[in-house]
């Protein structure tokens, strides 16, 4: 399981691309073959997981609600949606790897940023009734906006302009948008940013009000109001470690 840092196209072997990014965690069972092609201007970066054939085959049955019993292919799902106290979860999970705490806690923390990623549930479908070539054809799309973000992440197009790019109306884009991924452009693009933030955090001491400006935010203070809404906790806390939210603690769910 793969939580990704920066926008990449990724397409499995046999099946239609999509966008990784941080709203994401993409999945690959043993062996898969798949093609990626960048977006983000800082490559391909990510963290993973790896879990052994018997893990993942529990996990499948038991969190995930498949029947599969290959063990090479316990998983359908190629990506799944993370939320922003999970994406915060799996962050605080690398960082012990990265001071070397007890490897116990390292392991059972891990394995519960996998089987909660595999557990969330798809969004609920939009109610408009569709074929398979509609479908595709909206998901397509919905993946090109995405995409389009991506490559201008901290610039700030006018709807018109984003909408022109992917030859529709704004108002098919927007109605679109938010059927296909539950939330609005916007919400999208700031919650994005805030992913990215998070990780720029890390080590970032005294430099809170260049990173907020550099990530789109007017002010200090509307970055650490959009940041704590987001992931339950301030910036000060990623900062300085222990200083108002304490470890673990600001990470539950």
């Amino acid at each position: 399981m793969v939580f990704p840092r920066t926008s990449v196209w990724i397409c499995h072997e046999g099946s239609r691309p999509f966008v990784a990014d941080p709203h994401v965690a993409t999945i690959y069972n043993r062996g898969q073959p798949y093609k990626r092609a960048h977006l983000s201007q800082d490559g391909d970066r990510s963290d993973w997981f790896g879990i052994s054939p018997a893990i993942a085959m529990a996990m499948a049955r038991e969190v995930g609600g498949s029947m599969r019993e290959d063990p090479d292919r316990p998983f359908q799902a190629e990506f799944r949606p993370v939320s922003p106290r999970l994406y915060a979860a799996q962050r605080e999970v690398f960082g012990l790897v990265q001071y070397r705490a007890d490897s116990l806690e390292i392991e059972e923390r891990a394995l519960a940023v996998v089987a909660a990623a595999i557990r969330t549930p798809e969004r609920p479908a939009s109610g408009h009734p569709v074929g398979r070539r509609g479908a595709l054809a909206r998901r397509d799309l919905a993946m090109q906006a995405r995409a389009a973000i991506a490559r201008r992440l901290f610039e700030s197009p006018d709807l018109s302009t984003l909408a022109a790019e992917l030859e529709v109306s704004p108002w098919h884009l927007c109605r679109l948008f938010r059927e296909e991924t539950g939330t609005t452009i916007h919400g999208y693009r700031r919650d994005l940013r805030l992913r990215v933030a998070l990780e720029r955090l890390e080590g970032a001491a005294g430099q809170v009000s260049r990173l907020a400006h550099e990530c789109g935010f007017s002010s200090h203070s509307h970055f650490t109001a959009a940041f704590r809404k987001q992931f339950g906790f301030t910036p000060s806390a990623v900062v300085m470690p222990g200083a108002g939210e304490q470890g673990g603690e600001r990470f539950g769910s």
